[in-house]
Protein backbone atom coordinates (compact mmCIF):
# COMPACT_ATOMS: atom_id res chain seq x y z
CA UNK A 1 0.00 0.00 0.00
CA UNK A 2 1.64 3.33 -0.71
CA UNK A 3 2.01 6.56 1.55
CA UNK A 4 -0.52 8.30 -0.23
CA UNK A 5 -3.09 5.71 0.66
CA UNK A 6 -2.01 5.86 3.98
CA UNK A 7 -1.99 9.28 4.60
CA UNK A 8 -6.05 9.78 3.72
CA UNK A 9 -7.73 8.24 6.57
CA UNK A 10 -4.99 10.12 8.73
CA UNK A 11 -5.88 13.78 7.04
CA UNK A 12 -9.41 12.53 7.76
CA UNK A 13 -9.06 11.62 11.06
CA UNK A 14 -7.41 14.57 12.21
CA UNK A 15 -10.01 16.58 10.64
CA UNK A 16 -12.67 14.85 12.33
CA UNK A 17 -11.02 15.40 15.49
CA UNK A 18 -10.31 19.27 14.68
CA UNK A 19 -14.63 19.55 13.71
CA UNK A 20 -15.15 17.91 17.59
CA UNK A 21 -12.88 20.21 19.13
CA UNK A 22 -14.86 23.33 17.43
CA UNK A 23 -17.51 21.64 18.46
CA UNK A 24 -16.92 21.61 21.87
CA UNK A 25 -15.73 24.84 22.09
CA UNK A 26 -18.33 26.60 20.39
CA UNK A 27 -20.54 25.29 23.29
CA UNK A 28 -19.16 26.54 26.44
CA UNK A 29 -18.57 30.00 24.97
CA UNK A 30 -21.46 32.95 25.32
CA UNK A 31 -21.91 34.02 22.00
CA UNK A 32 -20.61 37.43 21.21
CA UNK A 33 -23.93 38.73 20.33
CA UNK A 34 -25.34 37.90 23.93
CA UNK A 35 -21.98 38.96 25.64
CA UNK A 36 -23.51 42.29 27.09
CA UNK A 37 -26.66 40.51 28.13
CA UNK A 38 -24.65 37.50 29.66
CA UNK A 39 -22.56 39.82 32.09
CA UNK A 40 -25.71 42.29 32.93
CA UNK A 41 -27.29 38.84 34.11
CA UNK A 42 -24.65 38.23 36.48
CA UNK A 43 -24.82 42.00 38.11
CA UNK A 44 -29.14 40.84 39.22
CA UNK A 45 -28.24 39.04 41.95
CA UNK A 46 -30.10 35.69 41.19
CA UNK A 47 -29.35 32.18 41.71
CA UNK A 48 -27.66 30.31 39.04
CA UNK A 49 -30.78 28.39 37.62
CA UNK A 50 -32.26 31.38 37.56
CA UNK A 51 -29.40 33.24 35.64
CA UNK A 52 -28.82 29.93 33.37
CA UNK A 53 -32.41 30.14 32.20
CA UNK A 54 -32.44 33.84 31.55
CA UNK A 55 -29.34 33.51 29.41
CA UNK A 56 -30.77 30.81 27.03
CA UNK A 57 -34.33 32.41 26.85
CA UNK A 58 -32.38 35.15 25.74
CA UNK A 59 -30.30 33.11 23.24
CA UNK A 60 -33.70 31.40 21.98
CA UNK A 61 -35.44 34.76 21.17
CA UNK A 62 -32.07 36.73 20.28
CA UNK A 63 -33.43 40.29 20.58
CA UNK A 64 -31.52 42.81 19.86
CA UNK A 65 -28.92 43.28 22.49
CA UNK A 66 -29.40 46.85 23.25
CA UNK A 67 -33.03 45.73 23.55
CA UNK A 68 -32.64 42.80 25.15
CA UNK A 69 -30.51 44.61 28.42
CA UNK A 70 -33.00 46.94 28.73
CA UNK A 71 -35.68 44.62 29.01
CA UNK A 72 -34.28 42.48 31.21
CA UNK A 73 -32.79 45.54 33.81
CA UNK A 74 -36.62 46.65 33.89
CA UNK A 75 -38.26 43.90 34.73
CA UNK A 76 -39.47 43.50 37.92
CA UNK A 77 -38.82 39.75 38.46
CA UNK A 78 -36.29 38.98 35.24
CA UNK A 79 -36.72 35.24 35.48
CA UNK A 80 -40.62 35.43 35.36
CA UNK A 81 -41.21 38.43 33.24
CA UNK A 82 -38.62 38.15 30.72
CA UNK A 83 -39.91 34.86 28.69
CA UNK A 84 -43.20 35.80 29.12
CA UNK A 85 -42.58 39.28 27.40
CA UNK A 86 -40.41 37.87 24.85
CA UNK A 87 -42.99 35.55 24.04
CA UNK A 88 -45.72 37.42 23.65
CA UNK A 89 -43.58 40.07 21.50
CA UNK A 90 -42.93 37.00 19.18
CA UNK A 91 -46.37 35.98 18.82
CA UNK A 92 -47.86 39.52 18.78
CA UNK A 93 -45.39 41.14 16.21
CA UNK A 94 -45.12 44.04 18.76
CA UNK A 95 -42.11 45.61 20.31
CA UNK A 96 -41.30 44.06 23.58
CA UNK A 97 -40.84 47.32 25.46
CA UNK A 98 -44.37 47.67 24.62
CA UNK A 99 -45.53 44.67 25.98
CA UNK A 100 -43.22 45.29 29.41
CA UNK A 101 -44.50 48.92 29.69
CA UNK A 102 -48.38 46.85 29.83
CA UNK A 103 -47.10 44.79 32.44
CA UNK A 104 -45.50 47.39 34.14
CA UNK A 105 -48.99 49.32 34.26
CA UNK A 106 -50.03 46.57 36.37
CA UNK A 107 -51.56 44.55 33.77
CA UNK A 108 -52.51 40.85 34.37
CA UNK A 109 -51.05 38.70 31.40
CA UNK A 110 -53.93 37.76 30.61
CA UNK A 111 -55.43 41.16 30.09
CA UNK A 112 -52.09 41.72 28.26
CA UNK A 113 -52.55 38.83 25.89
CA UNK A 114 -56.46 40.20 24.68
CA UNK A 115 -55.64 43.68 24.32
CA UNK A 116 -52.76 42.41 22.16
CA UNK A 117 -54.93 39.61 20.46
CA UNK A 118 -52.07 37.26 21.19
CA UNK A 119 -53.75 33.57 20.79
CA UNK A 120 -53.53 31.63 24.30
CA UNK A 121 -52.55 28.33 22.24
CA UNK A 122 -48.85 29.73 22.15
CA UNK A 123 -48.83 28.51 26.25
CA UNK A 124 -50.16 25.06 24.63
CA UNK A 125 -47.97 24.87 22.08
CA UNK A 126 -47.48 20.84 21.75
CA UNK A 127 -49.41 20.14 25.14
CA UNK A 128 -53.08 18.48 23.45
CA UNK A 129 -53.81 16.39 26.17
CA UNK A 130 -54.76 17.11 30.03
CA UNK A 131 -51.08 17.43 31.83
CA UNK A 132 -52.50 16.93 34.80
CA UNK A 133 -51.79 19.22 38.08
CA UNK A 134 -50.34 21.94 37.91
CA UNK A 135 -51.15 23.27 34.73
CA UNK A 136 -54.26 20.84 34.31
CA UNK A 137 -57.10 23.50 35.41
CA UNK A 138 -55.10 26.04 33.19
CA UNK A 139 -55.57 23.84 30.04
CA UNK A 140 -58.82 22.94 30.93
CA UNK A 141 -60.05 26.01 31.06
CA UNK A 142 -58.16 27.07 27.80
CA UNK A 143 -60.37 24.21 26.04
CA UNK A 144 -63.31 24.91 27.01
CA UNK A 145 -63.13 28.83 26.25
CA UNK A 146 -65.70 30.19 23.51
CA UNK A 147 -63.30 31.33 20.58
CA UNK A 148 -62.21 35.08 20.98
CA UNK A 149 -63.04 35.34 24.75
CA UNK A 150 -61.08 36.75 27.07
CA UNK A 151 -58.77 33.12 28.54
CA UNK A 152 -58.88 34.31 32.27
CA UNK A 153 -55.80 32.34 34.29
CA UNK A 154 -53.49 33.08 37.01
CA UNK A 155 -50.29 35.51 35.66
CA UNK A 156 -48.35 32.17 37.68
CA UNK A 157 -50.18 29.98 35.16
CA UNK A 158 -48.84 32.02 32.43
CA UNK A 159 -45.37 32.85 33.44
CA UNK A 160 -44.75 28.46 34.38
CA UNK A 161 -46.30 27.95 30.80
CA UNK A 162 -43.96 30.29 28.89
CA UNK A 163 -41.22 28.66 30.80
CA UNK A 164 -41.89 25.21 29.50
CA UNK A 165 -42.77 26.56 25.98
CA UNK A 166 -39.07 28.12 25.68
CA UNK A 167 -37.50 24.89 27.45
CA UNK A 168 -39.17 23.00 25.12
CA UNK A 169 -38.18 24.74 21.98
CA UNK A 170 -34.94 25.76 22.91
CA UNK A 171 -34.39 22.08 23.83
CA UNK A 172 -36.23 20.32 20.52
CA UNK A 173 -38.25 18.18 23.27
CA UNK A 174 -41.70 17.73 23.72
CA UNK A 175 -43.63 20.23 26.79
CA UNK A 176 -44.68 17.26 28.00
CA UNK A 177 -40.82 15.88 28.82
CA UNK A 178 -40.42 19.09 31.03
CA UNK A 179 -43.78 18.59 32.57
CA UNK A 180 -42.61 14.96 34.02
CA UNK A 181 -39.30 16.29 35.09
CA UNK A 182 -41.55 18.97 36.63
CA UNK A 183 -43.72 16.44 38.77
CA UNK A 184 -40.35 14.57 39.70
CA UNK A 185 -39.47 17.92 41.95
CA UNK A 186 -37.13 19.37 39.18
CA UNK A 187 -38.22 23.31 38.04
CA UNK A 188 -37.93 24.29 34.53
CA UNK A 189 -35.26 26.48 35.61
CA UNK A 190 -32.96 23.50 37.02
CA UNK A 191 -33.77 21.28 34.13
CA UNK A 192 -32.95 24.07 31.57
CA UNK A 193 -29.49 24.95 33.59
CA UNK A 194 -28.13 21.22 34.40
CA UNK A 195 -27.82 21.21 30.11
CA UNK A 196 -26.80 24.38 29.49
CA UNK A 197 -24.58 25.76 33.03
CA UNK A 198 -20.83 25.10 31.72
CA UNK A 199 -21.80 27.35 28.71
CA UNK A 200 -22.65 29.96 31.30
CA UNK A 201 -20.46 30.28 34.18
CA UNK A 202 -19.74 32.48 36.55
CA UNK A 203 -17.12 34.51 34.88
CA UNK A 204 -17.83 38.02 32.40
CA UNK A 205 -17.70 37.69 29.61
CA UNK A 206 -16.86 40.90 28.54
CA UNK A 207 -13.20 42.37 28.35
CA UNK A 208 -12.21 44.56 31.06
CA UNK A 209 -11.05 45.58 34.73
CA UNK A 210 -12.35 42.08 37.64
CA UNK A 211 -15.22 43.42 39.98
CA UNK A 212 -12.34 43.16 42.34
CA UNK A 213 -10.10 45.43 41.05
CA UNK A 214 -13.07 47.87 40.60
CA UNK A 215 -13.21 47.64 44.45
CA UNK A 216 -9.83 48.36 45.72
CA UNK A 217 -9.60 51.38 43.06
CA UNK A 218 -12.54 53.02 46.05
CA UNK A 219 -10.12 53.05 48.68
CA UNK A 220 -8.07 55.72 46.33
CA UNK A 221 -9.59 59.27 47.29
CA UNK A 222 -8.61 61.31 44.18
CA UNK A 223 -10.69 58.68 42.04
CA UNK A 224 -14.02 59.00 40.49
CA UNK A 225 -16.29 56.39 41.58
CA UNK A 226 -16.98 54.26 38.25
CA UNK A 227 -19.45 52.10 38.81
CA UNK A 228 -22.66 52.26 40.37
CA UNK A 229 -26.65 51.19 40.73
CA UNK A 230 -27.80 50.88 36.70
CA UNK A 231 -31.28 51.78 37.70
CA UNK A 232 -29.66 55.02 39.27
CA UNK A 233 -30.63 57.50 36.62
CA UNK A 234 -33.95 55.52 35.09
Amino acid sequence: MSHRHLARPRLASAAGLAAALCLVLSASVVPARAALFYDVTLDLGLHDDARVFLNVTNDYFAPPPAVAVDLVKRCPVPQDDYPVVLLFARASKRPAEEILRLRLDYMSWSDIMFRLNVSPAVLFAGIDRDPGPPYGKAWGTWRKRPRGERLSIRDRDVIELAKIQVAAGYHRVSPYTIITEHNKGVTVEHYVAEKNRGRYPKEKAAKGPDRGKGQEKKKVPDKPKKHGNPHENH
